[in-house]
């Protein structure tokens, strides 16, 4: 059953890489299909270990080591997420620090610039050459 979902899932990735397009139907019947089998095996599962068996107690055990697992999984998604999320920050707090720095030191040089040139049309202007410098 999941070996003959897994067999139609890797040949749809197969047919994706080839540039053969997928037809959307047959995927949707293949899942459908697979999630029902999955169902009916956990309910035929569940009434074996329930009936047959004569353990409810264990059943009861699987459904909650299930949940815990499943819990355990989803918490492990979001620490993953919440680790990337803030690797990201992090990268793109760098990335602004740095154009921060950039920034002031082309603005520190613009006005250092500006001021020798003003100083310097200053003292072309005590000399009295600043009339020959603008003509």
């Amino acid at each position: 059953m999941e070996a003959s979902h897994e067999k139609a899932q890797y040949q749809r990735e197969e047919n994706q890489k080839k540039g053969v397009k997928d037809d959307l139907a047959t995927q949707a019947i293949d899942n459908v299909m697979y999630l029902r089998q999955t169902k009916q095996f956990y309910a035929d599962l569940e009434r074996m270990v329930r009936w047959e068996m004569g353990q409810p107690d264990l059943w009861r055990e699987i459904v909650e080591e299930y949940q815990k697992l499943l819990d355990q999984k989803s918490e492990q998604a979001a620490r993953e997420l919440h680790e990337k999320r803030v690797k990201a920050w992090q990268r793109q707090r760098l990335k602004n620090l740095i154009l921060d720095r950039v920034l002031e030191t082309a603005v520190v040089v613009f006005v250092i610039g500006y001021l020798i040139c003003l100083m310097w049309i200053i003292s072309l202007h005590r000399r009295g050459r600043l009339d020959t410098f603008l003509s």
